[in-house]
């Protein structure tokens, strides 16, 4: 995240430089266009129901990651992934694990533009981008353990259809952060950092 920050910013940093040399002005470009690549990188927090019993003794953030491609003015599509995995200790001194993979595609619907005209008012829509995202795929669960009853309990494969409401901020043209509220790939937010190209 650390490079990717340093990268976006050496870049505006650059194009800067140049059009100066230029003496030329900088158009104005908006957060969501039409032929975007937007990738998303971010984790997830609020989550629920992840383990059975115990104490937790070891996890991986809960990542997601995505990628939308801007098909028209208003609406982006593409693929997501989500990987988390925790490890629990129980009573008995019985250790588990259970990971935890989402997959499918999502599609946003960027709605600025329509809220700036009904409302009357004046965000910055190069600055700003908010969104309304719906997900479907299906939830892998898997859950290993030295212990026969935790061996016995089957992986799980479930769909699921969920919808998260988004804001991004952007520094530049190709960086933002953005949040995502709701039952995402896991938890009920989500917050990272998006590329655009």
């Amino acid at each position: 995240l650390v490079l990717l920050t340093f990268l976006s910013f050496q870049t505006f940093s650059q194009e800067e430089n140049v059009d100066a040399q230029k003496d030329t002005t900088i158009s104005e470009d908006l957060s969501y266009n039409e032929g975007d690549l937007i990738l998303q990188l971010g984790t997830s927090f609020g989550y629920y129901g992840y383990g059975y019993v115990g104490s937790r003794t070891g996890f991986t953030l809960p990542l997601t990651a995505s990628v939308e491609y801007g098909i028209t003015e208003n609406i982006s599509v593409g693929p997501y992934l989500g990987f988390a995995r925790w490890t629990y200790s129980n009573y008995l001194d019985y250790e588990y694990s259970r990971t935890f993979i989402s997959i499918g595609a999502r599609g946003s619907f960027h709605y600025l533009p329509y809220f700036n005209e009904i409302f009357e008012s004046e965000i910055d829509e190069s600055k700003y981008d908010f969104y309304l995202t719906i997900m479907t795929g299906i939830d892998i669960r898997n859950t290993s353990s030295s212990n026969a009853y935790y061996d016995n309990l089957e992986d799980e494969v479930k769909p699921i259809l969920r919808g998260v409401l988004g804001f991004k901020y952007y520094f530049n043209p190709s960086f933002s952060v953005f949040f995502e509220g709701g039952r995402g790939s896991f938890g009920y937010g989500n917050i990272g950092v998006s590329m655009k190209f």
